[in-house]
């Protein structure tokens, strides 16, 4: 598949941009609020209507992107017949999940199959896209993201069933299963660091930046429960907390908590500043970590596999110019070519 979607409409960065504003309201500041301090009330009221704008925003978005990309894959005869047959059947359904959950909370089974369904989505196109050099760096987080995005909602079931029927055994099996979901996260989220320093043009300072901003938004969230702790601290503590989802791994929650902030700082540069293609995938991929089972969050991780076959690949390295010639006119011993530069 070589055409590359429309320049027509509202720019797919906007709409992946939407994903992390809208999953911050959502899933961090609205959640924290309330209960947090008191004199609040029309912060919270205010800040429930703003995160229902941006989710109807995102939504939208996220539907006109697939809908956009899924008729240039039908339209395409170079499009893999398990596309034709297993994504764009699968991103459907993502679509009517989302509209049905914007009337009621999706119950557990409808949620396992969405996140199900988004994670095949995810692993096809990874497996479609992997040959090519220059996709190859989103192909693999897109790739580990959908695996652990399968092994969370998997993760998650278990603990509910093992919480309804008091089954220790099972609920130990599913901290096993969580704990192998953040390791595959953050080999994904280490993998985009390492590509954004090497790519993007302001990553060799960003990438410290972003680690040492972690580090210091978790190290102050973890002093919320201290006596006379500030503002500041509370509102990170709960927000982080409620952005976890009460994660069950056998890890330290401290260590959750990094992961999910340090996400949050890659994804952002990664759109940003990132490139123009692959950073959209991988900004799409960090947003929707660990939330397959929620539409908004499936729909973008959906989005992003089905435009990583069109993604122009990153900005190939500048050659060097020729070697100048001495004054005797003898030209220089040539050098060994640099890693990047051999194809």
């Amino acid at each position: 598949m070589t055409d590359s979607p429309s320049a027509n409409g509202v720019p797919l960065r906007v709409v992946v941009a939407l994903g992390p504003v809208a999953s911050l309201f959502a899933r961090c500041l609205a959640p924290a609020l309330p209960g947090s301090m008191v004199g609040i009330e029309r912060a919270i009221v205010w800040s429930g209507r703003l995160t229902s704008l941006l989710s109807l925003l995102a939504a939208t978005g996220l539907v006109a992107g697939i809908a956009r990309l899924a008729t240039l894959i039908v339209a395409s005869p170079r499009a893999p017949l398990s596309a034709r047959l297993v994504a764009i059947p699968a991103v459907t359904f993502g679509c009517l999940l989302l509209l049905f959950a914007s009337f009621r909370p999706l119950e557990p089974v409808l949620a396992l199959l969405l996140g199900v369904s988004a994670a095949v989505v995810g692993v096809l196109s990874a497996r479609y896209c992997a040959a090519r050099r220059e996709l190859r760096a989103g192909a693999l987080v897109l790739g580990l993201v959908s695996s652990s995005g399968l092994v969370h909602v998997l993760a998650r079931k278990l603990t509910q069933d093992a919480s309804d029927a008091a089954n220790l055994a099972a609920f130990r099996v599913a901290q096993w299963i969580e704990t192998l979901g953040l390791s595959l996260d953050l080999l994904a989220l280490a993998l985009t660091l390492v590509w954004l320093q090497k790519r993007s043009p302001r990553g060799r300072w960003l990438v410290p930046l972003t680690l040492v901003l972690s580090g210091a938004c978790v190290a102050l969230s973890l002093r919320a429960s201290s006596p006379g702790a500030g503002t500041v601290s509370v509102l990170l503590g709960r927000a982080l907390e409620e952005l976890g989802r009460g994660q069950t791994s056998l890890l330290p929650s401290s260590f959750s908590h990094l992961l999910n902030v340090a996400s949050l700082f890659a994804a952002a540069i990664a759109l940003l500043d990132g490139g123009r293609g692959v950073g959209l995938v991988l900004a799409g991929c960090l947003i929707a970590r660990g939330a397959l089972d929620i539409p908004i969050p499936a729909l973008l991780l959906e989005l992003s596999a089905l435009y990583l076959p069109f993604a122009p690949g990153a900005p190939a390295p500048t050659p060097a110019p020729p070697p100048k010639a001495d004054a005797a006119g003898r030209s220089p011993a040539p050098t060994s070519p640099h890693v990047d530069d051999i194809p």
